[in-house]
């Protein structure tokens, strides 16, 4: 077992669902909810993954298959693809309008994403919320909590 498992064809598929079909992992974890983390994905063959966008840039690497990313302008209605394959990089910006498609092969992609709305706060992680005093999660006792790190 580990982070990434093989299905019965030697596919390092995702550990958790994501949109069409698609797979992920979280490769790194946030720190500290809000900080970047770097994300694991995988696309099943024959995707044609739903348009969408992120609140922040994306930057990632093909590591195995092919697929393409698909742009659309929401101006003008126009469309273009960026071919993929292992090793190249690609850039999203932010709120643009993109989705990836998958012919005959799968595609794995590693993602870096600058921020996220993932991962423990100062209150909220889970040496805190399993600290127990007199049958209450120190999370919901503020005069015992460590206020700041420094």
């Amino acid at each position: 077992g580990g982070p990434l498992e093989a299905d019965a064809d030697g596919e390092l598929t995702g550990t958790l669902p994501y949109i069409d079909g698609c797979t992920d992992t979280v490769l790194i974890h946030p720190q500290i909810r809000g900080e970047p983390c770097l994300n694991h994905l995988h696309f099943p063959s024959g995707i044609k993954q739903t348009q969408h966008t992120h609140p922040s840039g994306r930057c990632g690497i093909v590591v195995r298959g092919q697929g393409n990313c698909v742009f659309l302008d929401p101006a003008t209605k126009e469309v273009s693809r960026t071919p993929l394959k292992p090793g190249t990089v690609f850039v999203i910006p932010t709120d643009a309008q993109h989705a990836f498609e998958t012919d005959d092969a799968t595609m794995t992609i590693i993602a870096f994403h600058p921020d996220s709305d993932y991962g423990p706060t100062n209150v909220d992680h889970p040496m805190v919320n399993r600290t127990i005093v007199n049958g209450i999660s120190a999370s919901f006792i503020p005069s015992i909590q460590t206020m700041s790190v420094s």
